[in-house]
Parts: structure tokens; C-alpha cells; sequence
């Protein structure tokens, strides 16, 4: 007789919990304990209750599941995480690189039988820390929350919910992934020397772009386009602009 496999599900949408704990009630050897929407919340369930399987939505508001990740580490919690994302290049990159299983949204039920065919096949129980250290050298950048001053205190923020930033005066705006703006005290040109290289380029006087959300180069009209969810936003860029970001190891 198979051994029963304590699995939850940790994602902020309703929807995509209910959907995946519909796929795994095919598997008779998974029970679903519980389903969360958020990280504390598992946190305090897992303390009490630790499962053998986590499928984890990496982006969730407040704290991502990297974050959650870093915290089991943290509490020698064992389970073994299955990464679950919305097409998103940069995270599918940091979780290939510590070797943790993923599945992207909508879950293809073939590739969720691929997954838990793995894991009952090896059953991991350890390693689980080395993993997470290989995921924060590749997320420490994109993933840390940094300081900005705002005319009425300051905000903070991870670089990886940053799309773009425009300049406004001596001022600049801070373009997020929730639709949302932040001001800042800071001259784009301050901004430009503060913000990591590898993840942000100015691509002319006015824009700084986060790279991570690059999809298209125009050479020919000398545009760029960068992309989140079904937002699309064109900027002019410059020939030379073109030529540096054309130089830049992705």
C-alpha cells in the first residue's frame, strides 16, 4: 500500500487553488491538508502541521514564496516544494538554477503527473537548505527590498515588482507591477546610480527600464517595449542605447 502524501497548496488565488486541488484528487496517494493564501498563514500551519509536498505560488502580495522558501529553510522545515508561476522568465531562471520542480499556471495535468512521478520516485528529504542558498544567489538582487525616500517618509520596495521609473523634475516615478506609482525624491540620475546594472538600464534621458520585463527591441523606429501581464509599453531609445543594451548578458 502506497504511503499517504501530505501535500498543501499555498497560492493567493482562489481559483488556482481550487483548480490544483481538483488535479490532485486524481492521485490517491496525495491528500490536499490544507489550502493557504499567503505566507504567514502557511508558515503557522506548517510549524503545526508540516507536509510532505508544498506547491508554492512564487508571486504573491506582501511576501512572494521565495520568501516562504527562505523561512523553511530558515525553520530546517523539510517538505519539498513544487514552485507554481505565471510565465515569468526571470523566476523559472532562479528555480531551475537550485534545482526545485515547477509548474506554470494554468497547470498542464501532464506535467503535474511528471512532477509527482519525481518526487514519490525519490522522495527528498534533505538538501532542502543547499537548494535555497543556490535560489538566494540567484533572487538576492531582484528580490531584496530597498529603501526610497518619498516626500512624506519613504517606501520599500523589491526591484522585481519595479517595471520602469520616469523622470519628473528633480523628482522620479516609480512605475510598480500593481498598477501603482510611487514619487520619489530622487533625480533619475541618482536613481540610475543606486539601482543594480545587471537588472536596470536608462535607455534615454527619461526612462530607466527594469530588464527583467524587456520583450522587444525595434531597431529600425529605435523603440523598445517592455511587457508585464497584458501591459505593453513602447519608449523611444536611442541607436547607441540600442547598441549598449545589445551588449548586455541576459
Amino acid at each position: 500500500m502506497e504511503e499517504t502524501i501530505k501535500a498543501i497548496i499555498v497560492d493567493d488565488e482562489s481559483e488556482a487553488r481550487d483548480l490544483l486541488t481538483a488535479l490532485l484528487e486524481d492521485y490517491e496517494n496525495i491528500t490536499v491538508t490544507a489550502q493557504l493564501n499567503g505566507v504567514d498563514e502557511a508558515i503557522a500551519f506548517i510549524l503545526l502541521n508540516p507536509p510532505d509536498l508544498i506547491f508554492l505560488d512564487i508571486q504573491m502580495p506582501k511576501k512572494n514564496g521565495f520568501e516562504l522558501a527562505i523561512a523553511l529553510r530558515n525553520l530546517n522545515i523539510k517538505s519539498h516544494i513544487v514552485f507554481v508561476t505565471a510565465y515569468d522568465q526571470y523566476a523559472i531562471q532562479a528555480v531551475k538554477h537550485a534545482a526545485f520542480d515547477y509548474l506554470l499556471k494554468p497547470i498542464n495535468e501532464e506535467e503535474l503527473h511528471e512532477t509527482i512521478t519525481r518526487f514519490t520516485a525519490t522522495k527528498p528529504k534533505t538538501g532542502i537548505g543547499d537548494k535555497i542558498d543556490n535560489l538566494l544567489v540567484v533572487i538576492n538582487d531582484n528580490f531584496r527590498k530597498k529603501r526610497f525616500n518619498t516626500r512624506s517618509g519613504f517606501v520599500m520596495l523589491n526591484f522585481s515588482d519595479i517595471l520602469y521609473l520616469d523622470a519628473d523634475g528633480n523628482y522620479s516615478k516609480i512605475y510598480l507591477t500593481n498598477g501603482t506609482q510611487e514619487i520619489v525624491t530622487q533625480s533619475l540620475g541618482q536613481m540610475e546610480e543606486e539601482l543594480p546594472p545587471t537588472n536596470f538600464f536608462r535607455i534615454n534621458r527619461s526612462i530607466i527600464i527594469n530588464i527583467k520585463y524587456l520583450t522587444r527591441v525595434n531597431r529600425r523606429n529605435r523603440t523598445c517595449v517592455i511587457s508585464f501581464g497584458e501591459k505593453n509599453m513602447e519608449f523611444p531609445i536611442p541607436a547607441d542605447q540600442i547598441k549598449l543594451l545589445e551588449s548586455i548578458e541576459y
